[in-house]
């Protein structure tokens, strides 16, 4: 018998008791379920009351329970509902209009096991263009009805209800924590996320600045193996506020179903109400938050003692047991080092030759940088500062201290507070690396008693993670010189001394040979700074962002230098897109100086071989190499190609990007119950990436070309071979005569488009060694506007090109 609940969700949000899993598999002929859709518009209702009231014509066994017959006397609305999923084998929702409701129905009936069926009424404008942004219900998958017979017919051609394969082989110890934050983060989330650190919870993140899109999986599986999530909801007068809270909503479900330790922060009363406090945490002040930290973590610490047995299904297929690792080095801290791939690069890292580190978003710097920090950290003697602003902080600096500044004396006093930042934070570390072995330690006890004393002149450097400090720090030096009357707004300014005045509150003499002597005690400093690029703002790199890096570079250099003087060894390296290198360089009168290295990938097998020991730490015997795992993991050709070449000429050459392609038509297998990867599987793992890269590679664009953020809809359903004068011409629609050959050449750096060559050949920028001189050589060669150029094969299916 079928059987179906209706809920129009009037509610704002739904939440329940944690409830014992049922493990029950339902047979098909009790089959039983719930239906749920949005209140608005109200043709959605009445449509699908309709299609439940031709099924009871046709004298089908209907056990059909709508919202006002529901018994929610002495209990909140949303108890019922969730009660409802509890008990049945299957939820369909209804995601033509996304609503909060339903899309935390959606996470919670994944997360107790119940097969989630998900419906879109055609006849109705949709929410298309937002749950492209979102993420996750295009990744699920959906059944399309126009009308009530229709979507009766969908509902009784439903034959199974196996959920999706949630796999959880062990809580992530290391990081037990998941997050999801806004793109654009404000107080309260750099104070979450500072407040988080010092409780030493170490987390995972989906942060869209890295991915543009959250797709279902990389969420499901997320919440599985952790010990605990925490997200946020946005009033409506952020940005991107709807896009957010619904990826709050399913993630939040997810926990609930998953039966994991959920805070759910809301500044204020918007946009949940507070009736429901059981979900929602309200706080009004960045204090409130700590309470809410502190009895979330816990709660963690407790799960993590008590070692819960797992929930979730047990993978049946060793297709189920591939475990990728996260796209994102950030999100894999437990298992990156047993695969991760040594390169020339990172050896080069690793013995102090290099100061900047540079490669597009997802080549795989903050891998190296993790690495290198790892390993360097597991020897006492080095001193070791992983330093990763949030972007936030940067911002932060830009408004409240660069405006105050005198041109002339601008790049002077910026590197003065780098070297005063960088001074405090090698004090704090030490500071905490020590606070034990000191007392064991006679040589280390005065030198480590004098630095504490003269850190601890000023309160403020103490408090919170690194971020917070610096945030601190900024916030002071415009507040003392707003309280002596100054103000950016005047026209006034600040002068290289008044600035030093108000960084140096301690005593930056006796401060500096402090550190300088305890150093003497230690083999070495390293300083690794990571995530700068993070606070470029969305208009667009200014000048002042490629100052604020070159001054981080000159003190990083005068640090060195003094600590050489003391025959201390210290290295400092800065990882930053190499974009935003390039301007750096154009910028800098004495090029070359710099010792750089690149982290750009050409190489095809090397990337086969990321792949590779990814699949081997998933757990096979021996040491097999690519080709023998892949035939059991993917069907070997995609139309005479071998499938594994298929995929790379659709990674753009980035690691991050491989591991998502693959990661999508792995998930689109897992779901359809296949022992490996096939041909339909990679269609349409290809093309949920696509859409996700297109998102991705707009937001990079934006970031160094304000104007030209959706030039690449410009191709939509072109050939995939162009003229030069045709992209030529799509340049000019976005940005204008006067700057589309910039934009041309930016299209080409991104390798969004190739030189396509007398046989046949297409040169990207990847195969031209990340050379654009070599690149635009081609291109004069052919005369730019008669030669021809291909839209790489990553964008075809989300453009929808013409092959």
């Amino acid at each position: 018998m079928l059987s179906y609940a209706v809920c129009k969700s009037k509610c704002d949000v739904c939440v329940t008791a944690l409830r014992p899993r049922l493990d029950r598999r339902p047979k098909l002929s009790d089959l039983s379920g719930f239906v749920a859709y949005p209140s608005q518009p109200s043709e959605i209702g009445r449509t699908v009351s309709a299609a439940i009231a031709h099924l009871r014509s046709e004298n089908r066994a209907i056990d059909l329970s709508i919202w006002e017959e529901n018994d929610v006397a002495g209990r909140f609305i949303y108890q019922p509902i969730l009660e409802k999923i509890d008990n049945g084998q299957i939820l369909v929702a209804d995601v033509t209009r996304l609503n909060f409701n339903v899309v935390f129905e959606i996470g919670y009936s994944i997360g107790r096991q119940k097969r989630a069926y998900l419906i879109r009424n055609s006849a109705i404008t949709g929410s298309d263009d937002l749950i492209g942004q979102v993420g996750i219900f295009d990744t699920l998958g959906y059944e399309r009805y126009s009308s009530s017979k229709e979507l009766a017919s969908h509902l009784t051609s439903i034959t199974s209800a196996r959920p999706l394969t949630i796999i959880e082989s062990a809580p992530n110890k290391i990081a037990p924590v998941y997050m999801v934050v806004p793109r654009d983060k404000t107080d309260p989330e750099i104070h979450t996320l500072s407040r988080v650190k010092k409780a030493r919870l170490e987390f995972r993140t989906f942060d869209p600045e890295e991915h543009g899109r959250l797709p279902a999986g990389e969420a499901i599986n997320n919440v599985a193996q952790s010990l605990g999530v925490i997200t946020s909801l946005l009033p409506s007068v952020r940005n991107d506020a709807e896009v957010h809270n619904f990826r709050a909503a399913f993630v939040a479900g997810l926990a609930m179903g998953m039966d994991k330790p959920l805070l759910l922060l809301q500044e204020g009363e918007e946009p949940v109400p507070l009736d429901y406090r059981d979900l929602v945490k309200v706080f009004y002040s960045l204090d409130q938050i700590n309470r809410h930290i502190a009895d979330f973590s816990t709660e963690v610490m407790a799960r993590l003692q008590a070692q819960s047995p797992a929930v979730v299904s047990e993978p049946q297929t060793f297709l189920e047991r591939l475990n990728l690792g996260a796209s994102s080095a950030e999100n894999e801290l437990r298992d990156l080092g047993n695969y991760y791939l040594e390169t020339d690069e990172f050896r080069r890292v690793f013995k102090g030759e290099i100061r900047v580190v540079t490669g597009r978003k997802g080549a795989g710097k903050t891998a190296l940088f993790l690495q290198v920090r790892d390993r360097l950290r597991s020897d006492r003697g080095k001193v070791v500062l992983d330093l990763k602003p949030d972007g936030f902080q940067l911002l932060k600096f830009k408004e409240r201290v660069l405006d105050y500044l005198e041109e002339g004396t601008k790049a002077h006093t910026i590197t003065a507070f780098w070297e005063y930042l960088l001074l405090l934070e090698t004090c704090h570390r030490i500071l905490a690396q020590d606070e034990v072995w000191h007392m064991r330690n006679g040589q280390l006890y005065e030198p480590y008693r004098r630095l504490a004393d003269a850190y601890d002149e000023d309160d403020f450097v103490s408090e919170g993670d690194f971020g917070e400090r610096m945030l601190q720090l900024t916030q002071r030096i415009a507040e003392d010189f707003e309280a002596t009357g100054g103000t950016s707004d005047r026209g006034q300014s600040l002068s290289s001394g008044q600035v030093t005045e108000l960084l140096h509150k301690h005593d930056v003499g006796r401060l500096r040979k402090q550190v300088m002597e305890y150093l003497e005690f230690k083999e070495s400093l390293w300083i690794l700074f990571d995530n700068l690029d993070k606070g470029w703002p969305a208009h667009g790199v200014t000048a002042e962002d490629v100052l604020t890096l070159r001054c981080l570079i000159e003190a990083l250099e005068n640090i060195e230098r003094q600590l050489d003087r003391r025959d201390v060894e210290a290295h400092g390296t800065v990882f930053i897109r190499n974009d935003v290198y390039e301007l750096l360089v154009e910028n800098t009168a004495d090029r070359g100086k710099v010792p750089q290295v690149g982290l750009d990938w050409t190489d095809g097998d090397l990337l086969r071989e990321l792949l590779r020991r990814r699949f081997v730490h998933t757990g096979v015997e021996g040491n097999p190499d690519f080709e023998e795992l892949w035939r059991n993991i993917c069907q070997t050709h995609v139309g005479g190609e071998e499938s594994s070449q298929y995929l790379i000429e659709r990674c753009l050459m980035r690691p991050r990007a491989l591991i998502e392609l693959v990661g999508y038509c792995r998930s689109h297998a897992v779901n359809l119950g296949h022992e490996r990867i096939e041909l339909d599987d990679i269609k349409q793992g290809e093309e949920d990436f696509s859409v996700e890269l297109l998102t991705n590679i707009g937001f990079e664009i934006r970031d160094v070309f304000p104007s030209a953020k959706d030039v690449l809809y410009e191709f939509l359903e072109t050939s995939v071979q162009l003229s030069g004068r045709d992209v030529l011409e799509a340049a000019s629609s976005v940005v204008g005569e006067e700057v589309k050959e910039a934009l041309f050449e930016r299209l080409l750096w991104y390798g969004i488009f190739g030189v396509v060559r007398e046989d046949e050949r297409v040169t990207y920028i990847y195969d031209a060694r990340y050379d654009m001189r070599r690149l635009l050589g081609l291109v004069s060669r052919r005369g730019k506007e008669n030669a021809t150029f291909r839209l790489n094969p990553a964008f075809w299916k989300a453009l929808e090109a013409k092959v």
